[in-house]
């Protein structure tokens, strides 16, 4: 009698018929928005999963623990923001309206402070996570920096320096456009939620001094 022959077995964890063909990307757009929305601590792998519509074996296939799907999630939220980024401030219009279109974009979706959520996780990450989403975040300073680099030499706004003026636009713009969720948002509203895209380039564009 021969032997039977050995099946092929799959890697524990593979993507079962019926999750998303995209079960990777999937993943990675649901928790950051997840993330972004509640936090770190607040957010578990099988929360994720079952807003992303896979199981919870599926999402060890792509990543070994949270920290891991976090760094890569942030990273590419990051990575995409820098792409939108470029692509509204090389629209037409003038860069003031640019820069409206940009702010008016980021506060699409409700977003809890960043520096907040790094801090949240940040026991949980290694030096070298930390180090990816830093490097990712600078992506998006870097395409505001090369864009005020050229108003500066068109003579749109003053001369300054580009990679500063990057870091405060984002500054105001991350201040303004954030909203607390949940129960959170009940007991103390964001003070900001009255301001609109354009309030908030305004005190970036005019500064708080008198107007002549």
């Amino acid at each position: 009698m021969k032997p039977s022959r050995p099946t092929a077995r799959r890697k524990p964890g593979r993507p079962k018929i019926g999750e998303p063909s995209n079960v990777k990307e999937t993943l990675l757009r649901t928790a950051s928005a997840l993330f972004m929305q509640f936090g770190y601590d607040s957010v578990s792998l099988d929360q994720i999963g079952k807003a992303a519509g896979v199981t919870k074996a599926s999402i060890y296939y792509y990543f070994p623990n949270k920290s891991e799907l976090f760094t890569a999630a942030v990273v590419q939220m990051m990575a995409n923001i820098a792409g939108l980024t470029k692509r509204l401030l090389d629209a037409p219009g003038s860069f003031r309206e640019r820069l409206i279109a940009v702010t008016s974009a980021h506060m699409q979706t409700s977003h809890v402070d960043f520096e907040s959520l790094l801090r949240e996780a940040g026991s949980s990450l290694s030096p070298g996570q930390i180090a990816d989403i830093r490097e990712a975040e600078r992506s998006i300073h870097l395409v505001l920096a090369d864009v005020f680099r050229e108003q500066i030499g068109l003579g749109t706004i003053r001369p300054g320096d580009p990679l500063l003026y990057a870091y405060a636009f984002s500054s105001i713009m991350m201040l303004g456009g954030r909203r607390d969720t949940g129960a959170e948002a009940e007991r103390t509203p964001s003070p900001f939620a009255h301001l609109g895209p354009g309030d908030i380039v305004d005190l970036f564009w005019y500064g708080v001094g008198h107007m002549v």
